[in-house]
């Protein structure tokens, strides 16, 4: 599961780069893709699947949900943000789920 949640967070790292290529470089383009190379790293670090990289899985995508819900609703409603926000929904409980799953294995 860790490969799907990894492979959503590279591809929404793409995407949120490429609105610099899409969109006037306002604030809340150059934010989303400020994000988008976290997404990226993340993304790259959860092909590890390492405890470290399922909490960033787990925060990162839950902080830029957010902050996506209020730049679609307030700032800048795109079909970019509406992609986002299901990568989110999809990556944030993977990784959870993942983290409660390791807790439970014993050592």
């Amino acid at each position: 599961m860790c490969i799907i949640a990894a492979v959503l967070l590279l591809i929404s790292g793409v995407t949120h780069v490429s609105q610099l290529f899409v969109y006037e470089r306002k604030g809340s383009v150059i934010g989303a893709a400020a994000f988008g190379v976290i997404y990226l790293v993340i993304g790259a670090l959860l092909l590890g699947e390492t405890r470290g990289a399922l909490w960033a899985g787990a925060i990162a995508p839950a902080i830029g949900g957010l902050l996506g819900i209020y730049r679609f609703l307030v700032l800048h409603p795109n079909p970019f943000t509406i992609f986002h926000l299901i990568v989110d929904v999809i990556v944030v409980p993977i990784c959870i789920y993942l983290l409660v799953s390791i807790g439970n294995v014993p050592r």
